[in-house]
């Protein structure tokens, strides 16, 4: 009796969005769910074609370059062609792209196939985020897209658990699954496309000619302030995915299951706190949030300098993911309210670049400056490069989101 009352309660934040909201939710989910192919990439090429770790790495670059190109040019695609039928092709790509790396092909196909299949994950980002945001009101945008956060945690933290199953029985196994998701994904947005019909169907996006008045995002200076400032900020992020594993163990001689710990406090987190605090957002200011959630990314890695052991571990991941869960949500909202009246499509494959750049960037980087500077001298880096990133955007936060 009491269960239906509290679930409509607990529920009547999350309705009344657009349908498109919920369909690339649900694609989000299913597409992540499918598998980590890429993060079995090294050990699958290692271990069946017995590749160098310098072959391997070059490898890995090619994928990264095609995700960053992959960015850009799908976000600017999406300012002349349907969003929803660019979104079902890069989903239908990747699949076929995980399918062919699972037949075992020739060492030397894995390049074009890996820029390929770059351009088509990296490509789907900003046309999934357009589609996601682009029906909603402002009001509405923080809280879909921290849905769209926690469907793809969610997805991410199941192919996490499925994915050491699957890798018993062969890595290819793994790109089988991967292709299955992705090719699922494509089909559920096609067919609840046409399922819903024309009440679907987003405003028409405005060309090029339409905006003439107004500067792209390679004109626009204050959000290219924004991105350098961005940019920043991600780099600092992803030590955690770098150079925060090596310090643990020859700093702190923690095994690598604790690595696994942080990620599964961050992961709960993002799906526990990030719908709450993104309905919060317009609330608390968009650039107070940035500005905030800046510096308690780049201040999270100090608590590694505090002392020795695994509290000091787990209170910067704390940190870490509370700033990660302001600026994601905060960030699109900036994005979005730039973008209105432009070339908004340009403007989401710029800003997804951004985020995809530094997984070009931030390892060699990180690694460097870990093995010159040592570890405690990075993290304090780390502080000051959000410090920087704080200064450089203040001025362009404020003009960008003063009322017109």
């Amino acid at each position: 009796m009491f269960q239906v009352p509290l679930l409509r309660r607990l529920s009547r934040p999350y309705r009344g969005l657009p349908s498109s909201v919920y369909i690339q939710v649900v694609c989000s989910f299913i597409n992540n769910a499918g598998g980590m192919s890429k993060l079995f990439l090294p050990l699958y090429l290692r271990e069946s074609y017995h590749l160098p770790y310098s072959q391997i790495g070059l490898m890995m670059a090619f994928y990264g370059i095609g995700t960053l190109t992959g960015s850009f040019k799908g976000g600017s695609l999406t300012d002349h062609f349907d969003s929803r039928k660019l979104a079902c092709a890069a989903l239908a790509l990747s699949g076929l792209c995980m399918l062919l790396i699972a037949l075992r092909l020739p060492v030397w196909l894995f390049m074009p196939l890996l820029v390929v299949s770059g351009m088509a994950d990296g490509g789907f980002k900003p046309i999934n985020q357009r589609l996601v945001l682009e029906p909603c009101t402002p009001q509405q945008r923080p809280l879909a897209q921290g849905m769209l956060r926690v469907a793809y945690n969610l997805g991410v933290a199941i192919a996490g658990i499925t994915a050491g199953f699957i890798a018993a029985w062969g890595y290819q196994w793994i790109y089988v699954a991967n292709a299955a998701g992705a090719l699922l994904g494509a089909g559920w947005m096609a067919w609840s496309y046409i399922r819903l019909g024309e009440p679907s169907r987003l405003r028409s996006t405005r060309h090029a000619e339409e905006d003439a008045s107004l500067p792209g995002p390679l004109s626009d200076r204050l959000f290219l302030r924004v991105i350098a400032s961005l940019i920043l900020i991600t780099l600092v992020f992803d030590q955690m995915y770098v150079t925060l594993g090596l310090f643990l163990r020859e700093h702190y001689q923690l095994g690598p299951q604790w690595i696994g710990y942080l990620f599964s406090i961050n992961g709960l987190m993002v799906v526990g706190l990030q719908i709450p605090i993104s309905r919060r957002i317009l609330r608390w200011g968009v650039a107070r949030c940035i500005q905030l959630g800046a510096l308690l990314t780049g201040g999270s890695f100090l608590w590694l300098n505090a002392g020795q052991g695994p509290v000091w571990a787990i209170l910067m991941v704390v940190t870490l993911t509370l700033g990660e869960l302001l600026l994601s949500p905060t960030y699109s909202q900036l994005v979005m309210q730039r973008s209105e009246g432009r070339l908004r499509g340009s403007y989401l494959g710029l800003y997804n670049a951004a985020w995809s750049g530094r997984s070009l960037a931030a390892p060699a980087l990180g690694t460097f400056l870990y093995g010159h500077a040592g570890g405690p001298a990075l993290w304090w880096l780390c502080a000051l490069a959000a410090c920087c990133s704080a200064a450089l955007q203040h001025v362009p936060l404020r003009r960008m989101l003063q009322p017109a």
